[in-house]
């Protein structure tokens, strides 16, 4: 058919619309339609012979492209007529008006709106470019060039559109007019969070705030479940707008926090809690702001100069000797004055006395972050850059913080709020500088009052006991030097006795015969001693065989598992023992599952294990105990890493049956909560003569440190497992330990550090006769030889551990190995031949479902691609290493793909896509405080 004069109409935003004069032109479904959507797309210009040939056949084109393209145009002309389709040069012109398509009809009209004088004329503008869109552009296209690089982009100028005039009548008309429409929009479209914001703020503004909250949950669960992700900020916001019900317009504030709970981490109150009235009405005083520093009671030092009405938080430390009831009081305080504080109540033992060593301010602010649902990969670096994250997470919410057992001043400062909020301190150590630099208000306790220390005791045993037994109760105080935690131990002794003098006599006898164990001085342990023996000698066979154990496990968190492993007794019969030690009052169960001893009682649990247990039984218990802790992270690294190599483990095995997970979310989990403890546990081993587990269970968590934990923590351990190595004389241990930290080191781009610690693993490995460790260390060296374009170097290093990894059929190494080929390959500009060595290792993952190494894999194909400029391949790798890196939940590799994606993107001319990729990257790397935000952000800058 031939065109004979009259109009020409094309149609794409929807099912395919070509007139022709008087008449409609079907135009094949195929290559036809590919063809003509390239020339309408470019209306006015020419569109080259390849690029036309690109589009019909990617990556695969005919023989003779050319005369192919011909072909199909000369077909096409028959169709549309034959002067539309213009000849040129290089390639083909469409000979038509911009407006004779519906698509440059559309654009055009959105720039007029632009550039509109009233609010008014862009809304009608905006509707009349929306009303011609009939569906998905260009209809039921086939073709990937139309699928992956066209329609994305228009579907985002749509979007665009409608955002906009839905925020237009937003602003102008009834909300509720609205609901239906885009009620319709989130379910055709349920991750797009702009809409689902639209929708809640046209919910709430309509007063239908039960139905907005909804929207907010269902959009919640849409991203979680589908993207792996958080609500972003502005939905957040708007959430919290919500639920104050406040219908003003707040503007959505550009920086990235992230998703913050309203945790309750307060240990639980006491319900008989008697005395320390001074303490406490002088601490309700000072955060009233009334008290006068002049006027607090005797006992009671006080300082400071932070209070209500200042924009500072109140800060209070309540210091003193042990058993006191430091933790008791401000636990006891802290609940009389959370209803003030609704946002967060944070609680944290900072470890400052105790078996391990103190926590560290980097190790608490991130501790606190996770409290407040920050996750792992969102937590910054720098201590400094994680205390500012805790500062803007907690700026203007009202929220306690209880940091209980800290050390010195310079373990709290790094932790405190910038602005308003409650922080209680416990500490043996007074703080001082605490409160000449900070502010805060001090209060000392000291033995309990005799009053007071009588009324304790009649609380825990009846007041009628006490008042029969007046003296008998004195007596019994005094030998419990007045201390709190004293008092409540022998408390649950005299419950069993006929009378407190019968408790006094014994008492004093125990405690006579335990002075002479003492030092002479004046020590609130020894008399606690004597206070302890009773509460022991009462204990069951298998209470006082956990209660020995106990002493012997250096952290202050204790798993029940892991006393399962620590105590050789069926598990019921543990149980039963915690129990009673429980209610003994000899250990503290703040959580299910989980138990906690006092720093005193843990002193005297110590002197019991010398005691009641030989030193092979307590080298054996021991040994259970840290065998649970290897091989359970062992257990957990299978399912992060299922194909593993775990060499390293040889000669150990388990002795028990270790700790299953069902799955890779369930393993990362207890990784998460164990890791506090397996640290100060791996810390202690290296040091007291089980170096040999130490350096091995931080190699069976280096997935979890690169999944998870930031770079300085990460590297903090890998070194520590260094030394433990060499303390244990294990060259194995340091080949496998220095190649850990130099993939830290290679990671951060410090190539010449990455480069002497893989050479000195490679020495190890070699000494101690492993290949596999020789290939992998050799495959490192490599891969930074490559990235450093010393491609000579790479590529001999490289061959030869594909060549170890060949001989010994480890396919997983042979993947890794093509991998780290194919980026020398790379940095070489070898990119054909990246793409080759890339594509090989992509089907071994597939094979093994190695998805964690198969997401690098990809990103790194994905570049090779962009450099060869095939950005349609380039971009579907890009898409399934993010998919890959979200299923795995490595946020941080999840960024730097995004980002790449965006810069390929934007680098091909689509700045429209390439933004709001890079919008999401740029909020992603700047939760994770990573430098690359700036070149982002400067991307961003430039494409505006």
């Amino acid at each position: 058919m031939e065109a004979h004069g009259g109009d020409v109409s094309f149609g794409v935003l929807g099912p395919w619309e070509v007139r022709v004069g008087q008449g409609a032109v079907a135009v094949p479904v195929g290559q036809l339609r590919t063809v003509l959507a390239s020339l309408l797309l470019s209306v006015g210009q020419s569109v080259s012979t390849p690029t036309l040939a690109e589009r019909l056949w990617p990556g695969e084109g005919p023989g003779w492209p050319r005369g192919a393209v011909h072909t199909y145009v000369t077909r096409l002309r028959r169709l549309i007529g034959a002067d539309l389709i213009q000849t040129e040069p290089d390639g083909y012109q469409l000979q038509v008006e911009p407006d004779a398509v519906d698509l440059h009809r559309f654009r055009g009209l959105v720039r007029r709106a632009d550039d509109a004088g009233s609010a008014q004329e862009e809304m009608a503008l905006l509707r009349e470019s929306l009303r011609l869109w009939r569906g998905q552009p260009f209809g039921n296209a086939s073709g990937p060039w139309l699928e992956h690089e066209v329609i994305p982009l228009l579907t985002e100028e749509w979007f665009g559109a409608t955002e906009r005039r839905i925020d237009l009548e937003l602003a102008s008309e009834p909300p509720g007019r609205l609901i239906a429409e885009l009620t319709e929009l989130t379910k055709r479209y349920p991750t797009r969070e702009p809409l689902w914001t639209r929708l809640i703020t046209a919910l709430h503004r309509s007063g239908r705030r039960a139905e907005a909250l909804s929207a907010y949950q269902r959009v919640r669960t849409v991203l979680r479940e589908e993207l792996g992700l958080d609500p972003s900020e502005e939905l957040v916001q708007l959430h919290q707008t919500v639920l104050l019900g406040d219908t003003d317009d707040h503007p959505v504030s550009t920086a990235v926090r992230r998703r913050t709970p309203s945790p309750r981490q307060l240990p639980h109150g006491i319900a008989r809690f008697t005395g320390r009235e001074e303490e406490l009405a002088a601490l309700d005083r000072l955060r009233s702001g009334v008290a006068a520093l002049d006027r607090l009671p005797s006992g009671v030092a006080a300082s400071g100069r932070n209070g209500a009405g200042t924009n500072a938080p109140i800060i209070v430390t309540i210091d003193g000797a042990p058993g006191t009831g430091k933790t008791t009081l401000a636990a006891h305080w802290a609940h009389r004055v959370a209803h003030d504080y609704p946002d967060a109540q944070l609680y944290l033992n900072l470890r400052g006395y105790g078996p391990s060593e103190p926590m560290t301010p980097a190790a608490a602010a991130e501790s606190l972050l996770r409290g407040l649902g920050v996750e792992s990969d969102a937590i910054p670096v720098d201590v400094d850059e994680r205390c500012a994250l805790l500062r803007t997470i907690l700026a203007d919410r009202h929220a306690l913080i209880l940091l209980d057992n800290a050390r010195n001043a310079e373990q709290v400062r790094p932790l405190l709020p910038g602005a308003s909020g409650l922080v209680i301190v416990t500490s043996r150590d007074q703080l001082r500088s605490l409160s000449i630099r900070d502010g805060a208000h001090r209060v000392t306790l000291g033995a309990m009052p005799e009053a007071q220390a009588v009324e304790l005791l009649a609380a825990a045993v009846g007041p009628a006991r006490v008042a029969r037994e007046p003296a008998a109760a004195s007596r019994l105080v005094e030998l419990c030097d007045h201390l709190p935690l004293a008092l409540a131990i022998i408390a649950e002794r005299a419950q069993r006795a006929a009378t407190l003098a019968e408790v006094v006599d014994g008492l004093a006898d125990e405690k006579a015969r335990l002075d002479n164990l003492g030092t002479g001085e004046n020590d609130p342990n020894i008399d606690l001693r004597a206070v302890l023996s009773w509460s022991y000698g009462a204990l069951s066979p298998a209470a006082a065989a956990t209660f020995h154990a106990l002493g012997l496990h250096p952290a202050s968190d204790i798993a029940l598992e892991t006393v399962e492993a620590l105590v050789d007794l069926p598990p019921a019969e543990v149980k039963r023992g915690l129990d009673q030690l429980v209610a003994a009052h000899l250990l503290e169960q703040r959580r299910p599952c989980r138990y906690q001893l006092h720093d005193l009682i843990r002193l005297y649990a110590v002197d019991q294990a010398r005691l009641h247990m030989p030193p092979g039984e307590r080298q054996a218990a021991v040994r259970r105990f840290l065998d649970h802790y290897l091989f359970a992270a062992v257990s957990a690294d299978r399912h992060l890493v299922p194909y593993r190599r775990r060499d390293f483990l040889a000669p150990m095995r388990p002795r028990r049956r270790p700790l299953a997970f069902a799955d890779a979310d369930e393993a990362m989990a207890w990784l998460e909560l164990e890791y506090d403890s397996l640290r100060a546990v791996m810390s202690w081993a290296a040091t007291n003569g089980w170096a040999h587990y130490s350096w091995r269970t931080t190699m069976a968590m280096t997935s979890f440190y690169d999944a998870r934990i930031p770079w300085s923590d990460g590297l903090d351990s890998l070194k520590s497992a260094v030394r433990a190595a060499r303390a244990a004389s294990e060259p194995i241990g340091e080949a496998y330990t220095l190649n850990s930290v130099g993939c830290i080191y290679s990671d951060r781009g410090d190539v010449d550090l990455a480069e002497r610690h893989f050479r000195e693993a490679l020495i190890h490995f070699k000494r101690s006769k492993s290949p596999y460790g020789e290939a992998m260390a050799l495959c490192n060296l490599g891969m930074t030889y490559g990235e450093a374009g010393e491609y000579g170097k790479a590529q001999r290093h490289l061959m030869r551990a594909l060549d170890l990894h060949v001989r010994n059929e480890y396919p997983r190494g042979i993947a890794l190995a093509l991998d780290n080929i194919g980026i020398a390959q790379t940095v070489a500009g070898h990119y054909r031949c990246a793409v080759k060595a890339f594509k090989q290792a992509h089907r071994i993952n597939l094979r093994l479902r190695e998805y964690a190494s198969d997401a690098m894999c990809l990103r790194h194909l994905a570049r090779a691609y962009v450099m060869t400029g095939d950005t349609r391949e380039a971009v579907r790798a890009f898409r399934q290493s993010i998919d890959l890196f979200r299923r795995t939940r490595n946020q941080r590799w999840e960024a730097i793909t995004l980002a790449d994606l965006g810069h390929a993107l934007n680098g091909a001319g689509h700045d429209v896509l390439a933004r709001g990729i890079l919008r999401t990257a740029l909020d992603l790397m700047t939760g994770l405080a990573d430098p690359r935000a700036h070149d982002i952000e400067a991307v961003l800058a430039s494409t505006r």
